[in-house]
């Protein structure tokens, strides 16, 4: 079995894959790395649990659109709205900690 180390956030991840994934996996690692820094650098430092959430759901919104053709400008989708993903997940948490 595989293993392909990530890093995001300042922290190490060793993951298990197929062999022959890691290089995929890696890549993949990289581009949450980079959605996780934009979204520091946009919001502020924030817990690790809200940040991959925010993560999650700014990756769903832009397979959402891209499942519905919905046109993007790029790699964050059109329809984004931060201060409302900030909402949901702090609903989300609270839900979780109840």
């Amino acid at each position: 079995m595989g293993q392909a180390m990530l890093s995001m956030g300042g922290r190490q991840y060793r993951i298990n894959c197929r062999d022959g994934d890691e290089p995929r996996i890696v890549g993949l690692g990289e581009e949450l790395a980079a959605r996780a820094d934009r979204l520091t650098r946009n919001l502020g430092p924030m817990p690790e649990a809200q940040l991959l959430a925010m993560v999650a759901l700014t990756l769903a919104d832009e397979l959402a659109d891209a499942r519905s053709g919905a046109p993007s400008s790029g790699p964050v989708p059109p329809m984004l709205d931060i201060t409302r993903l900030t909402r949901i997940v702090e609903r989300l948490e609270a839900l979780a900690s109840a």
